[in-house]
């Protein structure tokens, strides 16, 4: 399936239009995971040290608390690769015209025959090219599997959940150690 020019033209404007608020969206999920790590870390000072409850105990806590983080760190990375596919693609159609037309011009220069050029034109549809290409299109889709899988994205929402609860019991934590 070859795109016309005007089809790749609106592809690429609708990632440019897309990339800004990717790149947006990734840096308050990043922000978030920063700052859910850091009352992670408050949760266990204040268990183990705070409260003396043992190793195990507060580790465990904090083990169910990061769950969530995770879950939301793959969120990240898959936004994170998103902002790339542009330049994977654009890479991927560089490739093929620039080997089409290294082979046009040795063609048109007589330096090697025509045969040679529909051989090497046979080789772009090769099924190793093909391969190397869904491979490279297969690695994009598992990293930004997270955004597009329903089964995912609804732990992604319960995780932004847990984040939420996890947040309102650090600030309730720290004001229970502070008045009391």
């Amino acid at each position: 399936m070859v795109l016309e020019s005007s089809a790749l033209e609106k592809l690429q404007t609708v990632f440019q239009r897309l990339l800004p608020l990717v790149d947006d969206l990734a840096d308050a999920l990043g922000i978030l995971l920063l700052i859910s790590l850091a009352i992670i870390v408050w949760i266990f000072v204040y268990f183990f040290h705070l409260h003396h409850f043992s190793l195990v105990m507060s580790l465990g806590v904090v083990g169910l608390a990061i769950i969530p983080v995770l879950i939301l760190t793959r969120f990240w990375f898959a936004l994170e690769n998103l902002k790339d596919i542009p330049k994977i693609a654009e890479e991927m159609m560089d490739d093929v015209t620039e080997d089409v037309a290294q082979s046009w011009h040795a063609m048109k220069s007589g330096k090697k025959g025509a045969l040679n050029f529909f051989g090497q034109a046979k080789k772009l549809f090769e099924i190793r090219s093909l391969l190397n290409s869904a491979d490279n299109i297969l690695e994009q889709y598992f990293s930004i599997g997270p955004l597009v899988n329903p089964f995912y994205l609804f732990f992604g929402v319960l995780s932004l959940f847990a984040l939420l609860i996890l947040f309102l019991t650090g600030v309730s934590l720290g004001l229970f150690s502070i008045f009391n």
